[in-house]
């Protein structure tokens, strides 16, 4: 057992708790040990069920895991003191998500560059990822299984670096009883995905098997991606949508991270 402190915001002052959590049967030994320096994670609302999905998943040394109520407050907050890793509960009545992803993307706000992850009760889901396209970076399901939230939080607080890449890739998806393929342009890459920009756009959660080369190799990385997130036009500069590597075969990882490295 681990304890955790949930911040309640009460009225215009904030009230400081502790709660045990059980550990997490989804995590090993070895994932619940410290790998770094203490990284900040906020979750806003869903504390009747997102609470008890969450908490177990972070309880590793390296993190400083708050909750809080859905109030007035929580712009001010988010604006005023630095988290690494947003989580926020949809639907919230008690404010506008808009207006709390806005806060937190603007330019003066102590968590600009937080990751910002949508936590959605069953049967809101397809209205959360609407909201990836204006600030937020991946919408889940409560109902989901442990360790795919788990990925989810983990791509969020250790974004892999990326780096400016043009070339072509083939993108085939399944398409009634056969598959389709498509062209895409990869705007950049890391060694755990890509940004994809193309005329047809996928939707979040689609898997595609994909083929493409990089710089000054005529042998081709080939894998199986999953759309997780699409662009905000306005504040990054483009359209395309995000992907996840989930498989890349032979030897694509070594190369994929050697050419990555090799430009960072």
């Amino acid at each position: 057992m681990k304890t955790r402190l949930i911040v309640q915001n009460r009225g215009s002052r904030n009230v400081t708790e502790s709660i045990s959590t059980a550990e997490s049967n989804d995590l090993g030994e070895d994932e619940r040990r410290s790998t770094g320096p203490q990284r900040h994670v906020l979750l806003v609302g869903a504390l009747e069920g997102g609470l008890d999905r969450v908490a177990p998943m972070l309880q590793r040394e390296e993190f400083d895991f708050h909750a809080v109520e859905p109030t007035e407050f929580v712009p001010e907050l988010v604006m005023g003191t630095s988290f690494e890793l947003l989580i926020i509960g949809y639907p919230m009545p008690e404010i506008d998500i808009s207006e709390l992803i806005a806060a937190v993307r603007d330019p003066a706000s102590a968590s600009h560059n937080a990751g910002l992850l949508l936590l959605s009760e069953p049967g809101f889901l397809e209205a959360a990822q609407g909201l990836v396209s204006v600030g937020a970076n991946r919408a889940v399901c409560l109902d989901w299984v442990g360790s795919r939230l788990w990925q989810a939080v983990g791509d969020l607080l250790s974004v892999a670096p990326r780096v400016g890449m043009r070339a072509l890739v083939y993108a085939d998806v399944e398409a009634g009883n056969g598959h389709s393929r498509s062209l895409y342009q990869i705007i950049n890459v890391s060694s755990t995905g890509m940004l994809l920009s193309g005329a047809e756009s996928f939707s979040l959660g689609s898997r595609f098997d994909f083929v493409f080369c990089l710089p000054g190799e005529p042998r081709p990385v080939q894998g199986t991606a999953e759309i997780v997130r699409r662009t905000d036009a306005e504040r990054e500069g483009t359209h395309g949508m995000g992907a996840r590597f989930l498989h890349l075969k032979e030897d694509g990882p070594y190369r994929l991270e050697r050419f990555v490295t090799s430009r960072t």
